[in-house]
């Protein structure tokens, strides 16, 4: 029972992220990013709305691999000034400064890596160990690097110096993508786009200067979000045994 309610709560959190503005865009008001996901569509047209169906800031700060331990990330597009120098990857939950990278300046958009996760928290990228521990559980979250500029940026936006969410995350619906040299096929309930922005204080805020999708993952709710939701399932507890009597 008790596993019921927590996964309730965690499926209400995610649908209450959804619908609802994810990132503040800029004067294109999201449009140059649908083009990036218009552009993987098979049919031109992605149905997933980037201003409106993106998970919401408190849900998309950590993130866990699934069962198998493993997961693969795609770059679908890099149209930073900065990608030959930027890096993104994944980072301790309880240090910051731990982290493993994913995709750096050499790195095009096809390219793919995997990341593993074992039981004692060391990490492997491509099967090789990268000699680095996670203390986080497995849980981690991303970040980029724009080493052009000395600023790094992190999926906990509270972690971001100039306190701006620089990452939007867009969870699939089963619609036919293709990534390209890649055959087409679902975009899954497990994979996520996840959508950087890279400049500093806010940017240009057309979050497609990195377009990343990982798969295998899932978002971890901030733990104060599913004991709101907790106390919001007890209290509809209480009023169905009401209506009862």
């Amino acid at each position: 029972m008790k596993k019921s309610m927590i996964a309730a709560a965690v499926a209400l959190s995610f649908s209450a992220g959804a619908n609802a503005s994810v990132v503040t865009f800029g004067d294109d008001n999201g449009a140059e990013l649908q083009n990036v996901f218009d552009s993987i569509a098979t049919d031109g047209s992605n149905d997933v709305n980037v201003t409106t169906d993106g998970l919401s800031d408190a849900i998309d700060s950590a993130w866990t691999i699934g069962a198998t331990g493993g997961s693969v990330s795609t770059m679908v597009i890099e149209l930073a000034g900065y990608k030959g120098t930027n890096s993104f990857g994944i980072y301790d939950l309880n240090d910051h400064t731990n982290s493993v990278e994913l995709f750096g300046g050499a790195n095009i958009a096809g390219d793919q890596v995997l990341l593993s996760i074992l039981a004692d928290g060391s990490v492997k990228i491509n099967l090789t160990d990268t000699l680095t521990d996670l203390g986080s559980l497995g849980n981690f979250g991303y970040y980029l690097d724009v080493t052009a500029t000395g600023n790094t940026y992190y999926s906990n936006t509270s972690l971001n110096s100039d306190g701006f969410d620089h990452m939007a995350a867009y969870q699939g619906i089963g619609e036919e993508l293709q990534i390209a040299p890649y055959a087409a096929g679902p975009w899954g309930s497990n994979e996520y786009i996840l959508a950087w922005e890279d400049l500093h204080n806010g940017g240009d805020k057309d979050f497609n200067d990195l377009v990343v999708m990982v798969e295998s993952v899932s978002p971890v709710p901030e733990p104060a979000s599913v004991a709101l939701l907790g106390l919001g399932l007890v209290g509809l507890g209480f009023a169905r045994r009401a209506k009862k009597a």
